[in-house]
């Protein structure tokens, strides 16, 4: 059994899927690489995705199915996960020597507060999370990590319920699942030491994802909105991101 599930979600983005599997499987050590096509086209499909979706189901369905499918492999092997690392097509790693993967890992494991872990981002990554950008060296405490190559120890992860699937397009998973962490103690963190770039709606331009990024915006937006409003009340920003904005 690998130590780590790493779970890539794809919708028509078969060679960044495959420059982050190949980064990965070079890198790091005790990883299950599972990616996710997410119902993409025939033309841009991957070629040999652990699970093969027949429609696109969105990000947060696409991490939910490569869960379950980590879920099958500790069935069959009789063995846990102890984390889950999340990524998305929109990252990329850009050192050639380092591993990202291990400094984060050996983090989790030896402080027992820590729930989640994320490398730094690069300085030209494109984000509205400027928290997350390298500003030195080691490992800070942080309020929030998005989930762009975000690790979360495993059964944290799984007490809180996993990703919430009405969330569908990932919008505001990533702000439930931290405050979920902070209102109970726990510890989110960035690694300084490793860095990941982001590089915001490079599907869109390359006219791969069925809709543009404004659009996809304005629906993940209303749906975050109406998720949370429901759940939390109409004031959901204040304590949720009360890190941020204070």
């Amino acid at each position: 059994m690998k130590k780590v599930a790493a779970i890539i979600p794809s919708f028509n983005m078969p060679e960044r899927t495959n420059a982050l599997t190949d980064y990965i499987s070079h890198h790091c050590n005790d990883v299950e690489i599972i990616t996710v096509d997410n119902g993409s086209d025939h033309v841009h499909r991957l070629e040999h995705p652990q699970v093969a979706l027949g429609e696109n189901v969105q990000t947060t369905a696409g991490w939910l199915m490569g869960l379950h499918y980590a879920d099958c492999l500790e069935r069959k092997y009789k063995g846990k996960f102890s984390a889950y690392w999340f990524i998305i097509t929109s990252a990329e790693f850009t050192d050639e020597s380092k591993d990202p993967l291990a400094p984060m890992v050996a983090w989790l494991d030896s402080h027992y507060d820590a729930v989640g872990c994320h490398p730094a981002l690069t300085e030209d990554s494109t984000t509205s999370w400027t928290h997350m950008k390298a500003v030195g060296t080691g490992f800070r405490q942080t309020w929030m990590i998005d989930n762009i190559c975000a690790l979360y120890k495993a059964d944290w992860f799984n007490s809180i319920g996993r990703f919430d699937p009405t969330l569908e397009y990932a919008w505001g998973v990533d702000l439930e699942s931290c405050w979920k962490a902070r209102s109970s103690g726990n510890s989110l963190w960035i690694c300084d030491n490793v860095k990941v770039k982001k590089v915001t709606d490079v599907g869109y331009t390359m006219n791969r994802m069925g809709m543009d990024a404004e659009q996809r915006r304005t629906l993940a937006r209303a749906n975050m909105d109406e998720v949370f409003t429901e759940r939390y009340g109409a004031n959901w920003r204040k304590f949720m991101m009360e890190a941020e904005n204070g």
